[in-house]
């Protein structure tokens, strides 16, 4: 082959590989599209519902805000309508929408598409230029326009849009909770350099599935992040769109539009729409406009009772799944900063030594504390049953809790190590292993050092209702040396509260996963713990264990254990405790 015909058969290579890399770009660039048209409606509810729901936002005054949350249930259709009414003025050109991932479709972590929405009141069409103009300042967007044919959390909002932003194009955005935080650092500078004064919303869902005195707990929780502008701690919020609440986040401390304006928090079960726990949602509505975001930081923490994953609850799990166990708290126990629990056992490949007469000798597969890890940050060793293998079998668990990477404090004969979070410090005590002479000088340590010290004993006499007397001593000496909060175990059932000396003491929280069949061993309570510039919240939620199954209890029965607390608990106690939800004030 001659020179000149090796020349031009390397033109040719080089013009189709070039012609291969503008056919992969063109997969990603909205302006390079095939001349296809989608078109996505949303037929699950009639329009009348979102004409009726207009008619309540009428007399709404703009506030001028660029950025809100919105609900897309539209049992609150009416309140989505006011939120949208109050934004903006009304004129603005373009309209983002950020949505969960509801159904996990798609390849990629964030995903947009091109094409129209029919709605009740007229099409609204996608923005393909700014779309254009966002992929070439953020590569990793992904065309994915089949994810949007089922994505109510588009879908749903867009006739909103069209009602009230006639003018507006929108930019839908679906963000899975697997993006990382440069991804939405990434897309949130593309979204604030693109169109700087777009209306930006984040369709989102607040608690699910859960009866009010837990739901409470987390959208309180929620709600104090939304007025922080940021996550504090990693953003494990009980909603469903952690990563879209963090991207708007960002987009908001880019344009310094922090300050919060909430327009309605509510839920399905509050304004009666159902009567089901599971069938629950909450809402959480709102603007932000110009200035900063509330400061002042919060703790939010959640303690549950005796974990036992050996005997009749490892049956279970052997022939339902390791899963089994957290079947029904997947939700339940989201939404925390921290997961703490009593871990009632030893950790080894061994084979299981429990009887079902005494001395009880507890042994986890490593495999179900694995599965634990995912729910629980960390537990207390600091019970009778952390030696069921001996020293050497202590040891051996609290080598397999640093492999599996769930972190410990205390033990069978010792208060220390002590679990540091942020300002808090939680010291296990076990009245039957330590002295208490040993520990008050721990809880002193840990006070002087200004922390709020959480003291989680090992106590009392095991299926007694009532707190005995030297459970009230080992407390007022626990208070003297500087505890600010007692959140007790070993009775295996639920024990009343009192107040020592202001101080709140929870003499036990009975079981959340185990195999007992005596009478009151079925019922176990989490405690929603939330701190905040010298004050506290303590949020009650029984539960019912069946099977070895933690099960929330409905806001009736839930009632039910409140009532039979409350004649065990001190006096001035009486109203909160039926209330679920008792505040207290910390030095």
């Amino acid at each position: 082959m001659s020179v000149f015909a090796r020349m031009w058969l390397g033109v040719l290579v080089l013009a189709c590989f070039c012609l291969g890399i503008v056919v992969m770009i063109s997969e990603q660039n909205p302006s390079r599209f095939e001349n296809e048209t989608h078109t996505f409606s949303y037929n699950l509810a009639p329009p009348s519902l979102y004409e009726s729901a207009v008619m309540t936002a009428q007399d709404v005054v703009r506030t001028k805000a660029r950025s809100g949350i919105v609900a897309h249930h539209l049992l609150v259709a009416d309140k989505i309508a006011q939120t949208f009414a109050s934004l903006g003025t009304g004129r603005e050109k373009t309209v983002v929408i950020l949505s969960p991932n509801h159904f996990d479709l798609g390849r990629q972590s964030i995903q947009f598409t091109d094409g129209t929405w029919e709605t009740p009141f007229g099409d609204v069409e996608v923005d393909s230029g700014v779309l254009e103009a966002l992929v070439q300042q953020d590569a990793s967007l992904s065309y994915e326009p089949e994810t949007f044919e089922r994505e109510h959390g588009i879908s749903a909002i867009v006739p909103f849009v069209k009602q009230f932003f006639p003018r507006a194009r929108i930019v839908p955005i679906v963000i899975h909770d697997t993006a990382t935080q440069e991804e939405v650092e990434v897309l949130a500078q593309a979204i604030q350099t693109v169109v700087p004064n777009a209306i930006v919303v984040s369709s989102i869902d607040m608690s699910h599935n859960l009866p009010e005195h837990m739901s409470v707990f987390h959208d309180e929780v929620t709600l104090r992040t939304i007025e922080a502008g940021e996550c504090l701690n990693a953003c494990t919020l009980e909603i469903d769109a952690n990563a879209v609440l963090t991207t708007l986040f960002e987009i908001n401390r880019l344009r310094e539009t922090q300050e919060w304006k909430l327009q309605y928090h509510g839920s399905s079960l509050a304004m009666g729409a159902t009567s089901d726990w599971r069938e629950n949602t909450s809402h959480i509505l709102g603007t932000f406009q110009a200035g900063k975001s509330v400061s002042g930081s919060f703790v939010a923490m959640q303690a549950v009772g005796d974990i036992m994953l050996d005997r009749g609850v490892r049956s279970k799990i052997e022939s339902q799944g390791v899963g089994y166990p957290w079947e029904n708290v997947a939700r339940y126990l989201q939404g925390s900063q921290l997961m703490i629990a009593n871990l009632e056992g030893t950790i080894s490949e061994d084979l299981s030594i429990a009887t079902d007469e005494p001395p009880f000798r507890f042994t986890f597969s490593p495999k179900s504390v694995e599965v634990m890890n995912t729910y629980v940050d960390v537990v207390s060793l600091a019970n009778n049953h952390s030696r069921d293998r001996d020293r050497i079998g202590e040891e051996e668990t609290q080598e397999w809790l640093d492999t599996i990477g769930t972190d410990w404090f205390g033990g069978y004969a010792t208060s220390e190590p002590v679990y540091r979070f942020n300002q808090v410090s939680l010291i296990g005590y076990h009245q039957f292993g330590t002295k208490i002479e040993d520990l008050l000088p721990v809880i002193e340590q840990e006070k002087n050092k200004s922390q709020f010290v959480i003291v989680l004993p090992h106590w009392g006499q095991e299926y007694i209702f009532e707190p005995q007397e030297g459970q009230r001593d080992l407390a007022r000496q626990m208070v003297q040396a500087g505890a600010d909060l007692i959140i007790g175990s070993h009775p295996h059932v639920t024990q009343g509260i009192e107040l020592v000396e202001g101080v709140p003491v929870m003499y036990s929280l009975g079981n959340f996963i185990f195999d007992q069949v005596e009478p009151g061993t079925d019922m176990g309570l989490s405690v929603g713990v939330l701190l905040f510039e010298g004050e506290g919240v303590l949020y009650l939620s029984p539960v019912q264990t069946s099977g070895g199954q933690p099960i929330p209890l409905s806001d009736d029965s839930a009632q039910e254990i409140f009532s039979r607390m409350s004649k065990l608990s001190s006096a001035e106690l009486i109203p909160n405790i039926l209330l679920g939800v008792i505040p207290f004030t910390y030095d």
